[in-house]
C-alpha cells in the first residue's frame, strides 16, 4: 500500500461521519417542523436525533476496522507473517518492528480501547474521531512507507 492511501482512507471515514452529522441535523430540523415527512417510515424523529448523537462512534468503529485491516495487510505481506493476533498483540509487534516512541503506541491502544468499550461495553477514556483519527494515522505513518497490498 502506496502511504498516501493509508492516511486518505481513514480521514475519508472523518469526513463522511461529518457530512452525515450535518445531513441528520438538518433532516432531524426538518421533520421536527414538518412530522408529515416521516409518517408511514419504519423510524422516528427520536432515532433521527439518536442517530445524530451517536454517528461519531459508529464512524470510529469503522475508522478502526479500516486501519486493522491495514496493520494486517502490513504485517502480512510487508513482514511475510501469515499469523492473526490479537489486535492488542499486532500493534505492539508493529510498534516494536518499526521502533515507534511509546507516546504513538499508547495513543493507539486508548483507541483502540475506546472502540471496545463502544463494542462491547465498558468504560475507557472517550476519544473525539479527530483524535482518533490523528492517533491512528499517526501510527500509520511509522510503518514501512510502502507495501504490496490488494
Amino acid at each position: 500500500m502506496i502511504g498516501r492511501d493509508r492516511f486518505t482512507i481513514i480521514s475519508s471515514l472523518e469526513q463522511m461521519c461529518y457530512a452525515g452529522k450535518a445531513a441528520t441535523a438538518y433532516y432531524y430540523i426538518t421533520c421536527e417542523a414538518r412530522p408529515d415527512v416521516v409518517r408511514g417510515s419504519p423510524f422516528r424523529i427520536r432515532d433521527i436525533r439518536e442517530c445524530n448523537r451517536d454517528l461519531e462512534g459508529t464512524y470510529l468503529i469503522r475508522m478502526f476496522a479500516e486501519f486493522e485491516r491495514q496493520l494486517r495487510d502490513c504485517w502480512e505481506r510487508h513482514f511475510n507473517r501469515s499469523t492473526r493476533p490479537m489486535m492488542e498483540v499486532l500493534v505492539d509487534r508493529l510498534a516494536s518492528r518499526c521502533h515507534m516512541q511509546y507516546g504513538v503506541l499508547s495513543n493507539v491502544h486508548s483507541v483502540r480501547e475506546y472502540r471496545n468499550s463502544l463494542v462491547h461495553g465498558g468504560a475507557a477514556a472517550p476519544l473525539t474521531l479527530a483524535e482518533s483519527r490523528s492517533y491512528l494515522c499517526r501510527f500509520l505513518a511509522d510503518l514501512p512507507r510502502t507495501w504490496q497490498s490488494q
